[in-house]
């Protein structure tokens, strides 16, 4: 599976989503980029930052938006 940049935008705050891949490597890369968007402009503003679980074995990923801390 192909996961893009948008289709890991497109998830929204405080919400996840699972992908399936057909190899580690492209698992451990989508890990990789998700940490990297935290600093992305195009981050959605609700968004902190993007967290990853994966099963290794499964070759699943399952990523988190993380939402900004509420403002008192």
């Amino acid at each position: 599976m192909k996961v893009t940049k948008q289709d890991i935008l497109k998830i929204k705050s405080g919400t996840s989503m699972t992908f399936h891949f057909d190899s580690y490597e492209s698992l451990k890369s989508i890990k990789t980029y998700c940490y990297q968007l935290r600093f992305d402009s195009e981050k959605p503003k609700n968004v902190r930052r993007y967290t990853c679980s994966a099963n290794n074995e499964k070759l699943i990923l399952t990523i988190t938006a993380i939402p900004n801390e509420q403002e008192n």
